[in-house]
């Protein structure tokens, strides 16, 4: 796990709402240390890592709630089997406050003390957060704001008889480049939330079925703000 390098200023404030506001959303890694992922970062008892994603949200306050963020590293071991004590990444969450207008204070209530982050803010582009942990610099660019409308979308599988097919996995693509997803239960159905606009839904078949020609892969649905949106497509059952 990382270790945290960077501690926070003594001074910082919770700062107006309008100010929280501009910020908050959701954020994905897409630096580390000034270049672009997957980057490899540094190896642990002989095991190879690399950095291939990372999230961030940090939200506002509210009536009865502190501004919070949370964040999440992935980081893949590059051997098998894979040593005890090699990181597979890190994760947080917790309160945040302004230290000024370019620095923000976060306080972990994970157990990780308090560290600081840098805000980049520059015209017409979305604003970025970057901290620093055991040596590397991790900079997130904020993908969606909170209140972009979205919508809903659900997907139910089922068989060439009808029947539900558990078991599928389904990664759901956005407008904006986040993906969501999962594995079907014995429902047969998942859904999840994301912004309006063209969403592509890839469907991976378990075991004993098949993707029949006559069943589009990736299937292309437009999301609306509204009711939520749910359709249904087939496998074949081999």
């Amino acid at each position: 796990m990382f270790g945290l390098l960077a501690p926070s200023s003594c001074t910082n404030t919770v700062a107006n709402r309008e100010d929280q506001d501009r910020i908050s959303g959701f954020y994905v890694l897409t630096q580390v240390d000034g270049l672009a992922i997957p980057i490899p970062v540094a190896p642990q008892q002989g095991c190879n890592r690399t950095v291939r994603k990372g999230v961030f949200s940090i939200s506002k306050a509210g009536s009865d709630v502190l501004p919070m963020y949370d964040w999440t590293i992935s980081i893949d071991p590059g051997c098998q089997p894979i040593p005890a004590g090699v990181g597979y990444g890190a994760d947080d969450v917790g309160t945040w406050s302004f230290n000024s207008s370019t620095n923000l204070s976060f306080k972990s209530m994970k157990g990780r003390g308090a560290y600081s982050a840098t805000l980049e803010e520059t015209s017409g582009n979305p604003p970025a957060i970057s901290f620093a942990y055991l040596g590397n610099t991790y900079r997130f660019v904020r993908l969606m704001r909170f209140d972009d409308p979205q919508g809903v979308v659900f997907v139910k599988v089922v068989d060439q008889n009808g029947q539900l097919v558990p078991g599928v996995v389904l990664i759901y693509t956005f407008a904006n480049g986040l993906q969501d997803g999962g594995t079907t239960p014995a429902s047969g159905e998942i859904g999840t939330r994301g912004v309006v606009g063209e969403c592509k839904i890839s469907i991976t078949p378990p075991a004993g079925y098949e993707v029949p020609a006559s069943q589009p892969n990736p299937v292309l649905v437009n999301v609306v703000q509204g009711p939520a949106i749910r359709i249904q497509v087939s496998l074949r059952k081999l």
